[in-house]
C-alpha cells in the first residue's frame, strides 16, 4: 500500500481527495493536514510514502512547508493547487525548486476532463512514491549571472560531427527542472534553434515558458503554425498539439489523434527532424514516464544525428530515457548536469568559436 498524507486548508477538498484515493486498492490515506504546522508534524509521525500539497495554507505557504519537510524529513511531494493563470503556474514551478517533484492543477468537478485529470494525479502519486528523495540543506538564494558552463570531456562512442542545424528535446515527469538546468548551461547566442516537447497539464505551458525565460535568460516562446525557426530561439510545442518541422525549418502543427493519450508526442517531433535534418539534428530525451520518444531518438541516431539520454541516477522517472537506452538509441547517456555542456561541446565542434 502507498501511504498518502493530504495537505489542504479546505475541508471539502480534503474529504474529496480522501474518498477518491481510497477507491484505489493500492492507495491508503494515512492522514489529512489543514495547515503547514500539522503537515510537518504528521510527516514525522505517520511517515507517508508521498504527500499531496496545496500552495496556499493558513499559517505557512506551500514553499515554506515543502522546504521545511525536505530539510528535516524528506518525502516525495506532489503539489495539487488551483491554477487560474500563468502566474499561478509560475508559483507552483517555483515550489519544484524547494524539493517538490510534480505539480498538478486541482481538478474541478465541472471540468469535462475531470476523470482524466484525476487519473493523471493518481498516476503521479504512484510514480512519485517510488522516487528516492534526499535531505535538502537550506541555502540562501542569490541572483546568479547567466554564465554557460564550459563543455566537459567524457567518454562517448565515436560519432561523426557534421554541421548541427537543430536541437530537439523531449521531457515528461521531472522535465521542468531538467530543462531549467540544461537551458541555463547553454549560451544565449545559440547558432541553431531549440525545439522542445514537454508533457504538461492543460493551462500550464505559458507559465512554464515564463518561468524558464526568467530563470535562464533565453528567448523562449510557444511555436506557431508555419513560422520559420530561428537560431538562438527556444520553441515549445503548443498545448494539445503535435509538432513537426519541415526540411527548411518551417513549423507544422496538427491535431492528429493523441498517441496513448498523449498530444503533443515527442515521437512526432523526433521523427520529423530525423527525416528532414538527418545528421544535422541533436536529439535529447529526458526524464519521464512511459516510452514516448524512444523510437524517435533511434530514428535520429540511424539518420546520423547525435543523441543523448538522461541517466537513471538523475532522472526522476527513468521510463522514457531508459527505453531509449534499451533500444541503443542514445549515443551518450549522461547525468543531467553534463547534458547542457555536452550539447555546447557538440555545437562548438560544428561552429567553432563563433558559438
Amino acid at each position: 500500500m502507498i501511504k498518502i498524507l493530504i495537505v489542504d486548508d479546505s475541508a471539502s477538498i480534503r474529504k474529496f481527495f480522501l474518498e477518491f484515493f481510497s477507491n484505489e486498492p493500492d492507495l491508503e490515506v494515512v492522514g489529512c493536514a489543514e495547515d503547514g504546522e500539522s503537515a510537518f508534524r504528521m510527516v514525522k509521525e505517520l511517515k507517508p510514502d508521498v504527500v499531496t500539497m496545496d500552495v496556499s495554507l493558513p499559517d505557512y505557504d506551500g514553499f515554506a512547508v515543502t522546504r521545511r519537510i525536505m530539510e528535516h524529513t524528506p518525502v516525495p511531494i506532489v503539489i495539487i493547487s488551483a491554477v487560474y493563470s500563468a502566474s499561478d503556474v509560475e508559483i507552483g514551478l517555483r515550489m519544484l525548486d524547494t524539493g517538490a517533484l510534480a505539480f498538478h492543477n486541482k481538478p474541478s468537478l465541472n471540468d469535462k476532463f475531470f476523470h482524466e485529470r484525476m487519473n493523471e494525479i493518481i498516476m503521479s502519486v504512484r510514480s512519485m512514491s517510488e522516487v528516492k528523495v534526499v535531505r535538502r540543506r537550506n541555502r540562501v538564494q542569490k541572483n546568479v549571472e547567466h554564465r554557460p558552463v564550459k563543455p566537459m570531456k567524457y567518454f562517448r562512442q565515436n560519432v561523426k560531427n557534421t554541421k548541427a542545424k537543430i536541437v530537439c528535446i523531449g521531457a515528461s515527469t521531472g522535465g521542468p527542472l531538467a530543462l531549467k538546468q540544461i537551458l541555463f548551461d547553454l549560451p544565449k547566442t545559440l547558432p541553431v534553434p531549440v525545439l522542445i516537447v514537454q508533457h504538461i497539464s492543460s493551462g500550464f505551458l505559458q507559465g512554464l515558458v515564463n518561468w524558464l525565460r526568467d530563470n535562464t535568460g533565453h528567448n523562449i516562446k510557444i511555436a506557431v503554425q508555419d513560422e520559420l525557426l530561428k537560431a538562438g530561439v527556444v520553441y515549445f510545442a503548443p498545448e494539445d498539439t503535435h509538432i513537426q518541422v519541415a526540411s527548411k525549418g518551417r513549423v507544422i502543427l496538427s491535431q492528429n489523434p493523441a498517441v496513448n493519450g498523449i498530444r503533443p508526442t515527442i515521437a512526432e517531433m523526433f521523427s520529423s527532424v530525423a527525416a528532414n535534418f538527418k545528421e544535422g539534428c541533436v536529439g535529447v530525451l529526458l526524464t519521464g514516464m512511459g516510452r514516448d520518444g524512444a523510437d524517435g531518438l533511434l530514428e535520429i541516431r540511424h539518420n546520423g544525428g547525435y543523441t543523448i539520454a538522461q541517466d537513471k541516477e538523475t532522472s526522476i522517472i527513468f521510463g522514457m530515457p531508459g527505453e531509449a537506452v534499451k533500444l541503443g538509441a542514445a549515443v551518450s547517456v549522461l547525468p543531467l548536469e553534463k547534458i547542457g555542456p555536452d550539447i555546447n561541446r557538440y555545437l562548438l565542434e560544428s561552429y567553432g568559436e563563433n558559438l
